[in-house]
């Protein structure tokens, strides 16, 4: 890819500004200030976007540094540019409210789709990611050798991707331990939410066990009861109270009793009569009583009998009536008095038989609750759908991890060789053969050798660190642009070189094929060019 031209209609501090460019080496020179960096900045919106951006974070990203306030709808512009000597225009609108690229084939007016990946198509399949961390080569400034060493850990890692994907290695693998360790946390959390519940039910599955042993006991002791009143009501029914039976048989011999005297009173009653007629008679004759006064007095004599017979007769049906009601009257005592133990009795065994039942349906209760709790907690023991769905999920990143860092590792042993060549091929052209290998380990430690000595990155000067770190994105760069060679840009780069480094660094710049941008405000740059006779376009800005 080689762009030609740049039309900025409103872009920064740049308006209504054309750019023409040649192939090889073009340098960018202006005064701080002058728009270096903006037009820097628009050439990679231009092949790769620029988003607007949100939160606190927007306040950072290019899109509100170029923004123009007045006319925010002119915020704009197009290249030119030709892939396999095919030329292509390319417009895009910033502005994200009206936002929108058009695309075509001056060749042939074909119209293309940016949506549709047609200009990532023409890229290589490049993403602005790899473009970045390859192609795009900023100031690195004063790096020490240990954050170097991590720092080629990390740039390997994103120069690994491939395809249109613009996820970095690392940071994908940082997503996904991030993920691995919220999954983890939450798969916990369930865990321990359900081990306390399980613990819970187990609480009160003892307690359950516990008031079922008791009650299992009342409901033993209630039927040894149940059982005891069946028994007592069963002999009263058969036999009769000893106290009944006594009353009985004094109430007989005492009518036995009643009915001997009234028999000896009779006799005493007659008896008296039979005296009185004979002491009658012997008045009679002994005194010479006259006959109308023995008449008297043996009638008097009858009458008292009668009387007397009449009422020990009286005596004795008073005697037995008297008798009959004390027997009645004891009798229906007797009655009500069974007829009181029987209800009792009745209602006691009646109130047992209660007990006994509302006993048994607690127990029947409680047993069910058990059982039920039983077959919780063991189905408690086993994953429920949503632990099953993180321990898959989760199961899922580790897999997906452990297979990026496999398939990261295997492109790293295949391009191994390739790769450290082509670094020590630039750090040799960089360094003027001073260094004559460097490789690049998988954690992406550089081990340099010189000499037959190997050399760690912390023996290095600055401007030796800076001169391998260029060196290595260019060689990366070269890897992942084969399909499509991109255009090299260089941000004030070289400040921290010396001229002696500098010289090496644009003569090995000069061997390239690509497209280079440096842009520069120093007059080094170009007076190196001339010096070694290095062609090059020259765009002054301010």
């Amino acid at each position: 890819m080689r762009i030609s031209e740049a039309r900025i209609f409103s872009f920064g501090k740049l308006q209504n500004k054309t750019f023409q460019f040649a192939p090889g080496i073009n340098v960018v020179y202006g005064e701080n200030e002058a728009g270096k960096t903006t037009l820097h900045d628009f050439l990679g919106a231009m092949l790769f976007g620029m988003e607007k951006g949100r939160g606190r974070a927007a306040a950072g990203v290019p899109y509100h540094r170029y923004a123009p306030w007045h006319a925010p709808s002119y915020y704009s512009g197009a290249i030119r540019f030709f892939v396999e000597g095919r030329p292509f225009y390319l417009e895009r609108n910033f502005y994200h409210k009206e936002k929108r690229e058009i695309l075509k084939n001056e060749a042939d007016g074909e119209e293309l789709s940016v949506a549709c990946g047609d200009l990532q198509m023409l890229l290589g399949g490049v993403s602005k990611a790899a473009f970045e961390n390859t192609h795009n080569i900023p100031q690195t400034g004063a790096i020490p050798g240990k954050d170097l060493a991590n720092l080629l850990a990390e740039y390997f890692s994103d120069a690994a991707e491939s395809g249109d994907s613009s996820i970095q290695v690392a940071r994908a693998q940082n997503l996904l331990e991030a993920k691995r360790k919220a999954l983890h946390q939450k798969l916990k959390q369930v865990k321990e939410e359900k081990n306390q519940e399980i613990h819970q039910m187990m609480i009160e599955k003892e307690l359950l066990e516990r008031d079922c042993r008791s009650l299992q006991s009342d409901l033993a002791e209630a039927e040894r009861e149940l059982a005891a009143l069946k028994r007592m009501r069963e002999k009263e029914m058969e036999e009769e109270p000893p106290a009944l039976q006594e009353r009985t048989q004094d109430g007989r011999e005492s009518f036995k009793e009643q009915q001997k005297r009234p028999r000896s009173t009779l006799g005493a009653v007659l008896f008296i009569c039979a005296l009185a007629f004979i002491l009658n008679g012997v008045a009679y004759y002994g005194f010479r009583y006259s006959p109308p006064l023995f008449l008297g007095i043996g009638a008097l004599a009858a009458l008292l009998s009668a009387m007397a017979v009449f009422g020990l007769k009286e005596q004795k049906r008073t005697r037995r009536e008297n008798r009959e009601r004390a027997e009645a009257t004891e009798n229906a005592r007797e009655a009500e008095s069974r007829k009181t133990a029987v209800y009792y009795g009745s209602a006691a065994m009646a109130q047992s038989e209660r007990m006994l039942g509302q006993l048994r349906d607690t127990l029947s209760e409680k047993e069910t609750r058990r059982y039920n709790l039983i077959e919780k907690i063991e189905a408690a023991k086993f994953p429920e759908a949503e632990e099953q769905v993180l321990q898959t999920n989760l199961k899922a990143v580790e897999l997906a991890s452990a297979e990026i860092a496999r398939l990261s590792k295997e492109f790293y042993e295949e391009v191994q060789d390739e790769l450290n060549g082509a670094v020590s091929g630039w750090v040799f052209r960089m360094t003027g053969g001073r260094y004559d290998r460097v490789s690049v380990t998988a954690e992406g430690k550089l081990q340099i050798h010189t000499d037959g000595m190997e050399l760690p990155p912390e023996a290095l000067s600055r401007g030796a660190l800076e001169q391998i770190y260029v060196a290595l994105r260019l060689a990366a760069g070269e890897m992942i642009t084969k399909e499509e060679p991109l255009p090299v840009f260089l941000d004030e780069t070289f400040s921290m070189f010396d001229d002696r480094r500098l010289e090496q660094a644009l003569a090995a710049l000069a061997q390239k094929k690509e497209q280079i941008f440096i842009f520069t405000c120093q007059q080094r740059e170009i007076e190196i060019l001339e010096k070694l006779g290095i062609t090059y376009h020259k765009i002054m800005l301010g």
